[in-house]
């Protein structure tokens, strides 16, 4: 839990620094006047003043914020306890270059970040840039019902092409409870099917029941599982069962789920020995057995020299950005969960789970939310950056200047709004630990 903490502040300490600091650098580079660069809302807790700047840490520290003067009213207007009179505004292509400068700051981040983690060396999962050909079929999923076959070839989702595993994966995981037309090709024909993928997990993930080539390997066995009990070690190859050959885990999966309570013999590979063990799988509730061995979740090591890491960054960062917005739009048209949206407690999580993975993973997530708050903070609503970019684009328009008072009113439905927005992502928050919660409030539970 302390971990989980201390992780969240370094996070939105460096991602808000980075943020700010890209708005105070063009101001400055602009001739706009900074008078505060604030770590935190609220309250002055500490700092020291420097050029004309109050470099400050404040009483709530989820976020920050710079005052620029002659930007207009803007959110420090609200969380600062101050009040200062009116000064002329600068020119707009002045006050939007300085609006863009924070998001953009967070933009080359995310690039620096995942660059980074690549030339560190990043683990990532071996079948993501895979041809997403379906190698095992859950016979209780949604795509065994549809009649979906080890050996298909996925083409498309809803009209939408497919070329890899890691595409697949999106589409099915962001449509939870919707039906969806997924095209495949068998035996050189080209078919379609209606499925909807179940919603699992707290975050309301689709799931379809397909899944890439996993090798038959023991990544490990649980404890006190007949796995365990037989003798089975993390690192051994599968290559038989009952005598009959695998060639990949979802074989052996289908072998010893048709023999509850019954003996088995299981040929394995142990470095160069060749080994006959015996187990008895036992019967899980839908009659299926088990031997208490994890699907395995292979992953391949991509380093990359400094120039291919920032090219192969900048695509990770403009798929992620594709993939954010499809997620938004799948939200808006409610074929999304509410729940796939994370707050503090989600991202205190997260953070806290990356540290302890490594400093490359913990780099990596860096760069992943500097992202999203690139991309939240360009969202046309009053008080975010794009708020303000979208009254400039409108006053460009107008040819005028709306009052202060016009704008302040803009700003204060904006603030309640991102409050709201705040509270919804903290209950979704706690309702993933707390599934009670999610009785409150009528059609949370679907």
């Amino acid at each position: 839990m302390l971990l989980n903490v201390l992780s969240l502040v370094v996070v939105l300490g460096v991602l808000v620094l980075l943020h700010e600091g890209g708005h105070f650098l063009i101001a400055r580079a602009l001739s706009a006047r900074v008078s505060v660069f604030s770590f935190g809302f609220g309250k002055r807790l500490f700092g020291t003043e420097r050029g004309g700047t109050d470099y400050r840490v404040s009483l709530i520290p989820l976020g920050g914020y710079v005052r620029i003067h002659g930007l207009g009213p803007d959110e420090s207007d609200i969380v600062s306890t101050e009040n200062a009179p009116p000064e002329p505004l600068l020119a707009r292509w002045r006050r939007s270059l300085i609006l863009l400068a924070g998001p953009s700051a967070n933009i080359v981040g995310a690039v620096i970040f995942i660059a980074a983690a690549f030339v560190a060396g990043m683990q990532v999962p071996a079948s993501e840039d895979r041809l997403p050909e379906v190698a095992w079929v859950d016979p209780t999923s949604p795509a065994a019902e549809a009649g979906i076959q080890a050996g298909d070839l996925v083409l498309s989702v809803n009209g939408r092409p497919i070329r890899t595993w890691r595409d697949l994966d999106m589409a099915t995981l962001g449509s939870p409870g919707h039906a969806i037309v997924l095209r495949f090709r068998r035996s050189g024909d080209e078919r379609e099917v209606t499925l909807t993928p179940k919603s699992m997990t707290r975050y309301n993930l689709g799931y379809a029941g397909l899944a890439p080539t996993l090798p038959a390997e023991v990544p490990g066995v649980l404890s006190g599982s007949p796995a365990e009990k037989a003798g089975l070690r993390a690192g051994d190859r599968i290559l038989a069962v009952n005598g009959e050959p695998v060639q990949h885990f979802f074989d052996v999966m289908r072998l010893v789920g048709a023999s509850p309570d019954r003996e088995i013999t299981l040929t394995i590979k142990r470095g160069t020995e060749t080994l006959s063990v015996r187990a008895t799988p036992v019967k899980d509730p839908s009659g299926q057995g088990k031997l208490g061995i994890p699907a395995p979740n292979p992953t391949v090591l991509k380093r990359l020299p400094v120039p291919a890491a920032l090219v192969e960054s900048v695509r990770e960062n403009i798929r992620l950005t594709r993939e954010t917005f499809a997620v938004i739009g799948r939200m808006i048209s409610g074929r999304a969960s509410l729940k796939q949206m994370s707050g503090p407690i989600d991202i205190a999580r997260f953070s806290g789970a990356a540290a302890r993975s490594g400093t490359v993973s913990f780099i990596w997530l860096l760069g992943m939310i500097s992202l999203q708050l690139a991309i939240f903070n360009l969202l046309p609503i009053p008080v975010l950056d794009g708020g303000h970019l979208a009254v400039i684009a409108v006053e460009s328009a107008v040819r005028r200047d709306f009052s202060d008072r016009t704008k302040e009113r803009i700003l204060n439905i904006g603030f309640w709004l991102i409050i709201a927005l705040v509270a919804v992502v903290i209950y979704n928050d706690l309702a993933k630990s707390f599934p009670i919660l999610d009785r409150v409030i009528p059609g949370r539970g679907k």
